[in-house]
């Protein structure tokens, strides 16, 4: 099933819009369990958007956020995430355009 691009881009904005707010909240010591069921939803959307190897590198970026959000010094935690997020725009990007090139 392809996956049109302004899907995977519009799903990597409320992505975006929920690690911002992991960053924010990084260092609170626990991440809320209605946090982790809005990443845990994400990665459902992106299951059926992005082939296995893909849902590795989206899972890293989700837990890295939990890690942010849970730890007590939160300064390597936000390293990990800000490289985990980079790699997740990265392969969704790759792959909307991928869709264009399919779909001209």
């Amino acid at each position: 099933m392809e996956i049109a691009a302004d899907e995977l881009l519009a799903e990597l904005t409320r992505i975006e819009a929920t690690l911002d707010e992991a960053a924010q909240r990084a260092g609170e010591g626990s991440c809320p369990p209605d946090f982790e069921r809005r990443l845990e939803a994400h990665l459902r959307s992106l299951r059926s958007m992005l082939g296995p190897d893909d849902m590795t590198v989206a899972g890293d970026a989700m837990e890295a956020a939990e890690r942010a959000m849970s730890a007590a010094d939160p300064a390597a935690p936000l390293m990990m995430l800000a490289m985990a997020r980079e790699n997740l725009a990265g392969v969704i990007r790759r792959r909307a355009a991928a869709a264009l090139r399919t779909a001209a």
